[in-house]
């Protein structure tokens, strides 16, 4: 018996949260599930925004484009969930939280994955992979660089 059938908890119970597009952050799952990671530019000052807000959050603006990143990153800090996590991550753990500083110059919340915990390090180079969790959202996710 799984602790699932344990703890009696549905299929439902344990169904992992997925974004919700809005209107503004749409173009940025768009191109995740092209296996692309974009970020949204203000057309008037040059500032870069992640998340994707509706306006710069530097000048106001609304008038912006959308630029494909490099996909490199250097991990910034991270935490390894090994319990009290909520029952859809279960099956994932350990698993790694971390905030990662893009090339681009903004930082994004996302997993680092196929790295041993134990090989972590501040600084490291890292490389966008994605994650296609279901037929309308992909995750960007980080590795370490092979090199």
């Amino acid at each position: 018996m799984g602790i699932k059938e344990f703890l009696g908890l549905s299929d439902d119970d344990v169904k992992k949260p997925l974004p919700i597009p809005t209107k503004w952050s749409k173009p940025f799952w768009d191109a995740a599930k092209q296996h692309k990671l974009v970020l949204k530019k203000c057309k008037k000052c040059g500032n870069i925004d992640h998340p994707p807000y509706l306006y710069c959050t530097n000048c106001g603006s609304e008038d912006h484009e959308w630029i494909e990143a490099k996909g490199k990153a250097k991990l910034y800090t991270y935490a390894i969930n090994v319990y009290m996590v909520p029952f859809p991550f279960w099956d994932d753990m350990p698993y790694v939280v971390a905030l990662v500083e893009l090339d681009e110059g903004v930082t994004m919340t996302s997993n680092i994955v196929e790295c041993d915990h134990d090989k972590l390090k501040k600084d490291m180079e890292l490389e966008v992979i994605f994650d296609d969790v279901s037929p309308e959202i992909t995750l960007p996710k980080w590795r370490p660089v092979k090199g």
